[in-house]
């Protein structure tokens, strides 16, 4: 079964990362690119939002803070996800995959 893997922190584990065919990579960052490979997808940045009890989404101002990538096919690549403050001091951290089946 894939799994929604959950990375709070991306300069908190050594690389390589190893997942499987099928994981989606979710970081807290706000940008983030794939580098080298063809074995991760950019899925997108994104804005988190909550469903209120009346059924609407509320959605906070700013720019994204989920960064999603999907593990497609066996094999190895390089992402970078872009972390801290978007406006002043953003932090470019690269983060090796190795995607197995």
């Amino acid at each position: 079964m894939a799994r929604l893997i959950d990375i709070t922190d991306a300069r908190s584990f050594a690389t390589p990362l190893v997942v499987r065919v099928g994981d989606l990579l979710l970081f807290r960052a706000f940008g983030g690119q794939v580098i080298v490979g063809k074995a991760v997808e950019l899925i997108g940045p994104f804005v988190t939002a909550d469903v209120g009890g009346d059924g609407a989404i509320y959605t906070p101002q700013g720019p994204p803070n989920v960064v999603l990538f999907s593990a497609r096919r066996t094999g190895s690549a390089t992402v970078a996800v872009v972390t801290g403050d978007p406006f002043h001091s953003p932090t470019n951290t690269e983060i090796e995959v190795e995607v197995n089946f």
